[in-house]
């Protein structure tokens, strides 16, 4: 729903940029639970999902911000898609 949400607002390339963001942030996420947190494929069948939803949601928001506030349509584009 918060994908649809961003897409509909954002450029041909604030789109591309909004996917290869989140790519990376969840990357980076996932690499931190493994290297700093000592996370195992164990411990994420019984905790670790809660911690991994949240941590998506998140890179979807950070993700989300960054490319509205630099590639965001003109209000021109938005009520013409809309009509």
């Amino acid at each position: 729903m918060l994908d649809r949400l961003f897409l509909r607002k954002l450029t041909h390339k604030g789109k591309i940029a909004y996917w290869i963001i989140q790519l990376v942030l969840d990357a980076l996420f996932i690499c931190y639970l493994f290297i700093f947190m000592d996370y195992d494929m164990d411990r994420f069948a019984g905790d670790g999902y809660g911690i991994v939803i949240g941590g998506v949601i998140a890179a979807m928001l950070i993700s989300g911000v960054i490319c509205l506030a630099l590639c965001k349509k003109p209000e021109k584009e938005l009520h013409s898609q809309q009509d």
